[in-house]
């Protein structure tokens, strides 16, 4: 009877205590209980909710936001296509720093304007978890680190987000990295359904920068995201002594310039990481449109599929490269129409298996950079390449030079016809490439064709 007392008890301060959470308001305009939104965040209480009406709030009040440890729910009324928090080049957007736990939301703001050495538009530390959803951190910028965003010994949860024009360029000299997202030591950020765009970094990573950290990325988009300091890396992501990265059906398009030396959609330094179901097309660098993974990095990339992706210096690797011991895994990977090499290696023997090389402008399949490279490439599908279909380094077996058949590989679509040689049980049992059956029966299989003349066909 003691025990069911207690229980009981316990029950009812708890539901107490919800029933004592509060909402309290605040608007610019005067009609709220207070008119600066951190004067909401000073009156609330753990568990209350700050409900921010429509409209730009800037000045004092408005900027360098500090939830202060209490854990609590910021929230627009109308989603930041209506509600701004506006810094005026003035100050930071949030700070979290006194070890905020996820039940702290911020949600539904444009964060812009927003100006600081790191992590312009917010900053976590000190084991600080926060959550952001649907927010826009627009035109933001960092002298060194995390123009959108930088978290240090902290991992938020960032979801349906939005990271646009951030910089981090340290006044055009020095080192700065991520103009998106910084992470930092120990940082297992959770970054989910969240689109980069047109993000700038003096050093690495324009889109998403990584050190001794371990982020998610989830369904999220990399797009034009570039570098501004010639002969770096990363102009979509970058990631160094990350171990456990995880990127999961991810899009790097039309990341990097000229500027971007290697690695224009991802660079991956001394990091095991896994990637799976991403596409990389139409990436930009002077040598590794796509990926590049250097210094011993390790991993498995999977369902991948690498097109278009260019590179300035003639004919060097347009889609994969792989450097210096870095001998990961590749499967069931589509690459098609990339003008250089598909894939490089140097000083590295990755294992590919399952995968697709066909139809590169210039070039062939696979490159071995200095010749003493042996990868393992086994029940592939070599064809149409314009220099060679020949593997290097002599480790290869069952071997297919026949067209894979993609359905509209003109278009992008590179699905496989249903009488394609690549699909599961038509060749081997398994299926061979990224992608399954999207369309009916081609009937025959295409004749090779330069890509540039492809091209000239639909201008």
């Amino acid at each position: 009877m003691k025990t069911i007392i207690i229980v009981a008890a316990v029950m009812v301060l708890s539901f107490a205590g919800w029933a004592l959470s509060a909402t309290i308001t605040v608007d610019w305009s005067g009609s709220g209980d207070h008119l600066t939104i951190q004067d909401g965040i000073d009156a609330a209480n753990p568990g209350d909710t700050v409900l921010v009406l429509s409209g730009s709030y800037a000045g004092t009040g408005n900027r360098d936001l500090d939830f202060g440890g209490t854990n609590l729910v910021l929230l627009s009324d109308g989603g930041h296509t209506v509600t701004t928090v506006d810094c005026g080049d003035a100050g930071r957007g949030f700070t979290f720093h006194s070890c905020e736990d996820t039940t702290s939301v911020v949600r539904g703001f444009t964060i812009t304007g927003a100006a600081a050495d790191s992590g312009a538009g917010a900053f976590c530390v000190n084991g600080s978890n926060p959550r952001f959803e649907d927010c826009l951190f627009l035109d933001n910028a960092a002298e060194k680190t995390g123009g959108g965003l930088c978290c240090v010994y902290s991992s938020p949860i960032i979801r349906d987000c939005r990271f646009e024009g951030n910089t981090a360029t340290q006044g055009g000299s020095g080192s700065a990295y991520g103009g998106g997202i910084a992470c930092f030591h120990s940082s297992s950020t959770l970054i989910v359904d969240t689109h980069f765009e047109l993000n700038e970094a003096y050093t690495n990573g324009g889109g998403l920068y990584a050190y001794y950290s371990s982020p998610s990325c989830i369904r999220c988009e990399f797009v034009g995201n570039n570098l501004i300091s010639y002969g770096n890396s990363g102009g979509g992501a970058s990631l160094r002594f990350s171990d456990g990265t995880t990127l999961v059906d991810c899009t790097f398009r039309e990341n990097g310039t000229t500027q971007t030396i290697v690695g224009a959609g991802l660079y991956v330094s001394a990091s095991a990481v896994t990637v799976t179901d991403c596409d990389f097309i139409d990436n930009t660098a002077g040598n590794i449109g796509g990926a590049h993974f250097i210094e011993g990095s390790s991993g498995t990339l999977s369902g991948c599929t690498f097109s278009g992706n260019m590179t300035i210096w003639g004919t060097a690797a347009s889609g994969l490269g792989c450097y210096q011991g870095s001998n990961l895994t590749v499967t069931n990977c589509t690459f098609a129409n990339n003008p250089g090499d598909h894939i490089w290696c140097l000083d590295s023997s990755p294992t590919i298996e399952y995968c697709i090389l066909a139809f590169s402008e210039l070039a062939g399949p696979i490159r071995c950079r200095q010749g003493t490279e042996t990868p393992h490439i086994h029940h592939c599908f070599v064809y149409g390449n314009a220099r060679t279909d020949t593997l290097c380094g002599g480790n290869f077996h069952d071997i297919e030079n026949s067209d894979p058949m993609f359905c509209d590989m003109y278009n992008e679509d590179y699905t496989l016809c249903q009488d394609s040689p690549c699909l599961a049980g038509a060749t081997w049992p398994s299926l061979v490439g990224a992608h399954a059956q999207g369309c009916p029966p081609c009937g025959s299989a295409v004749e090779p064709m330069r890509w540039g003349a492809i091209k000239a066909m639909y201008r």
